[in-house]
Formats: structure tokens, C-alpha cells, sequence
């Protein structure tokens, strides 16, 4: 008797005699079992590599070359409303992990790459290297959530425990004065006047609008506009200092539709306009080239802290949490007094000093 002709992943549904397509579209990926819809062999091979033809395309695709997966993890968290600065940053570290792990898709990424690509990065910037991992790690969940990856391969990555050491660099009175005073160029000394005297960050002040300036109540409004969202989406306000409201009314006016470099279009770029060589020009000049511009948004607070104005009213002027707040500038709060309440010991009454007697002379009989 003959043998039957076989290939490669066909079979026959044993009630329905018809025949049915096992295969694989690319290595690494699930099995996949498809009716051919015939009881004819030949025309079931026909249909088969008609099938693995024009379909594998389809679904190596659909179930993901790594770079095509961080772009729709990234279009999901766009939707949620993650700012395109922190957006870009996230593309960024996942594609650098896809490419050092030489992953085709999500699945093809193995524990012993992860290993490797973190032990990379630990030996340049442990920092770094916890920041990347939270990221990749964040990726991975989403994937899993969306059924298209079964395990973690960082799972067995324990990261060491850091203990964190935030920049605490603030400019002294003197020295924030003086960057104020020596700028002469009107659109950095706007720009500086953000920082110092509002506590706004880089992003804040290159997409700031005029309708955000409210001279007459003396208030800077930080909120959303067409092209910016503020960080974690909350909108605030800023009261408007008499030297920088002065500066504004009398030599920098409200230039629209931006007000720093307002002719100035948004491109690829994070930053429609930027000041950093300006910026950094003018504080070599005076000696501070060791402070960043993030530097001034500190001494914000910090010149604040410690004149006494309360942590919570500078927690909210910042955008901050307030616990954030105490614990970068609360040990800049002024000498308090009333530790000594406990201690004070109570002055006694003073003493008298006893009076001398008074001797009576006799009287003279007359």
C-alpha cells in the first residue's frame, strides 16, 4: 500500500475529513491552526503556502518587530496624556534596550540580554541604569497586558539599593542679584526673571503665552496651551513679584503668540526656542558656571525658605508635592525660637531686702 503524501504542519480534522493549516509565522511566536476549507489535498498544500505567502508578513507585523511595539506603547501613553518630553525620553531608552538585546520582537528579548544590557549601564551610571530599568520594565507590563508577551526577562534583575544624592545647589542673595543686574540682553534677563523670581522651569518658559501674565492682579497663570502641558497636568499659579511685573511693564512688554522668542516655530525639536549657550555665556562671566539653569528654579525656593515663607505656600508656587519641598529645603528654614519654650526657665520675683528697724527716741516730758 502507498504511503500518504504528507507536508509540513498539514492535517485532517478527523470528523470533518477537511484539512488545517499548523504553523508558525516566525520563530518564537505562538502556534497558529487555520482551516484550509477543502478535503483536497493538493488544493490544501495550495492554500497553505498561499497562506504562509502573504499572511507571515501579516502577522510578523501584527505581533511585533520591537520597534513597531514601542511606537504604539508610546501612541497608548500619548492618549493618556504623558507630556512629548517624557514621551521622547521613554522612545528613546526602549529603543537603545531593543537594540542592544538585538531583539527582532518582544519575544526574541532573553533574561541573559536584559542582564547583560543593564550590568552595561550599571558600571557607566548605577543612576541611570535603575532609571532605564523602571522604564524597559513599564514596556514589558504594558506588553503582557496587552497579550503579547507572556513573562518578564528583567524579572530576575534585583537592582541595587542607591541612596539618592539630588543636586542642592542654590545661588546666595548676592549671587542671584548679580545675574539679574549684568544681563543686558532683554529675552535672557525675561528668561531669568522666570527662574528667579517665579520658579518656572526651562519648558514653562520657552512655551509661555501673554495670556498667562496678568498685570493687573499680579499673577502668572502656568497652564495648558495648544503646544504644552505642565508636568503631571496642573495648571498653577504664580504671584507676579513688583520687579519682575516693573520689567515686564516697562522695558519687556507682551510679546505674542510666545513671549520668549515669539517668532521662533515649533519643530522636531523638544524646545520650540532655546537659551542654553546664552544662558551659559553669561554665567561664566560672573564665575557660576557650575550652576544649571534648573539652579535658578532652586534658589527660587530656597531664597524664599529662608526669609520664612512657608514650605507649603513655596510647594505650590514650585508645582511640587509639599513633602518634596520639606525635604530639599526645609533645613534652609529660619531659626525658630520656640525650642527654647520647654527650657525657659521662669524668672523668680525679686527679692526684698529686709528694712532696718526704726528705733523710737523718748519723748520729752515738758
Amino acid at each position: 500500500m502507498p504511503s500518504r503524501p504528507t507536508y509540513p504542519g498539514l492535517y485532517q480534522h478527523p470528523g470533518k475529513k477537511t484539512w488545517w493549516l499548523r504553523w508558525t509565522p516566525f520563530p518564537g511566536s505562538p502556534q497558529l491552526r487555520q482551516s484550509l476549507h477543502t478535503t483536497d489535498f493538493t488544493e490544501a498544500i495550495a492554500k497553505a503556502e498561499a497562506i504562509k505567502r502573504t499572511d507571515g508578513p501579516q502577522h510578523r507585523a501584527a505581533a511585533a518587530e520591537c520597534t513597531a511595539e514601542i511606537e504604539s506603547y508610546i501612541t497608548a501613553k500619548r492618549i493618556e496624556g504623558l507630556t512629548r518630553a517624557t514621551l521622547d525620553s521613554r522612545r528613546y531608552v526602549l529603543r537603545s534596550f531593543a537594540a542592544a538585546t538585538a531583539a527582532q520582537t518582544p519575544r526574541h528579548i532573553t533574561p541573559g540580554a536584559c542582564a547583560v544590557w543593564f550590568a552595561h549601564h550599571l558600571k557607566a551610571k548605577p543612576q541611570t541604569a535603575i532609571a532605564y530599568l523602571r522604564q524597559v520594565r513599564w514596556w514589558i507590563a504594558w506588553l503582557i497586558e496587552q497579550n503579547k508577551l507572556g513573562t518578564d526577562p528583567t524579572a530576575d534583575i534585583t537592582p541595587p539599593r542607591i541612596r539618592p544624592q539630588p543636586r542642592r545647589l542654590f545661588l546666595l542673595p548676592n549671587e542671584a542679584r548679580a545675574v539679574l543686574d549684568t544681563c543686558t540682553d532683554p529675552s535672557l534677563k525675561f528668561v531669568l526673571y522666570c527662574a528667579l523670581h517665579a520658579g518656572m522651569r526651562k519648558l514653562e518658559i520657552i512655551e509661555a503665552i501673554p495670556a498667562w501674565f496678568d498685570l493687573t492682579l499680579s499673577l502668572i497663570h502656568i497652564d495648558s496651551t495648544p503646544t504644552f502641558t505642565p508636568k503631571d497636568r496642573e495648571r498653577r499659579t504664580v504671584p507676579l513679584t513688583d520687579e519682575f511685573r516693573t520689567f515686564l511693564l516697562d522695558t519687556y512688554s507682551l510679546p505674542a503668540p510666545f513671549m520668549f522668542r515669539p517668532e521662533q516655530k515649533h519643530g522636531r525639536s523638544v524646545y520650540r526656542a532655546d537659551f542654553r549657550k546664552r544662558f551659559k555665556s553669561h554665567l561664566a562671566k560672573l564665575h557660576l558656571s557650575r550652576f544649571t539653569f534648573h539652579d535658578l528654579r532652586r534658589t527660587f525656593a530656597s531664597l524664599l525658605v529662608s526669609k520664612g515663607v512657608s514650605i507649603y505656600k513655596v510647594a505650590k508656587w514650585l508645582g511640587d508635592e509639599i513633602e518634596t519641598a520639606e525635604a530639599t529645603y526645609g533645613h534652609l528654614i529660619p531659626q525658630d525660637n520656640e525650642i527654647n519654650a520647654a527650657w525657659h526657665r521662669p524668672t523668680p520675683p525679686p527679692i526684698k531686702a529686709p528694712q532696718p528697724r526704726r528705733t523710737r527716741l523718748p519723748r520729752r516730758r515738758r
